[in-house]
């Protein structure tokens, strides 16, 4: 299963609309402008999803993670290389928190940047495709990248849309992940609002 180019195309649009309404949030908080780049959109196995990551890093990596329901539902996830985290609270917390404490408030940190970006997006999908999309609450996992997106029982019918995105912050750049793991059922919903959303704009 594949997206077509013009699929693609539509895809990172919508959220690239997201993307600029959680720059705008985050900005707030820092204090700063923040820069969200363009994401680029890709459809991968989990494997394969991983396999990117590692190219790129064998490191272990931070993820939020969220899972959502509606029309189509899976698993949202925000994904960055661990080492970054703490570059990341010192962004948020404008450098008035003592270093030795920023361990301690890291998570909670995280969790709040993932939650603004992955409800940007999943906001901006569902408002754009007109459809209402539920979530719960973000949970902070780490680990290496085949831990984190690969299924435990080998499943290979979960599909991963996969956009990377570069976050550039007043005191650092961080290249990050936004991925959803969709079943293919619910990928085929995805598409099919894709579908519905084009002829609309055609």
């Amino acid at each position: 299963m594949q997206l077509t180019e013009l699929q693609r195309d539509a895809m990172a649009e919508l959220m690239n609309i997201g993307m600029g309404q959680a720059a705008a949030s985050l900005s707030e908080i820092v204090g700063e402008e923040v820069k969200l780049s363009i994401p680029n959109v890709e459809l991968l196995s989990r494997e394969k999803a991983a396999n990117t990551i590692k190219v790129r890093s064998e490191e272990r990596i931070a993820a939020i993670k969220q899972t959502f329901k509606g029309p189509f539902w899976g698993d949202a996830l925000l994904l960055f290389p661990e080492s970054k985290s703490i570059e990341l609270v010192q962004s948020i917390t404008k450098g008035e928190v003592p270093p030795e404490l920023l361990p301690e408030i890291e998570q909670d940190a995280l969790l709040e940047v993932g939650n603004i970006i992955l409800n940007a997006c999943l906001g901006s999908l569902a408002n754009l495709l007109t459809h209402e999309v539920t979530s719960e609450l973000p949970i902070y996992i780490t680990g290496l990248a085949n831990d984190i997106l690969c299924h435990p029982t080998g499943d290979d019918n979960d599909m991963v849309l996969f956009l990377r995105t570069d976050f550039e912050l007043p005191s650092n750049d961080v290249s990050g992940y936004v991925a959803f793991i969709l079943d293919i059922p619910s990928l085929e919903q995805v598409k099919n609002s894709i579908d519905h959303y084009i002829e609309k704009i055609i």
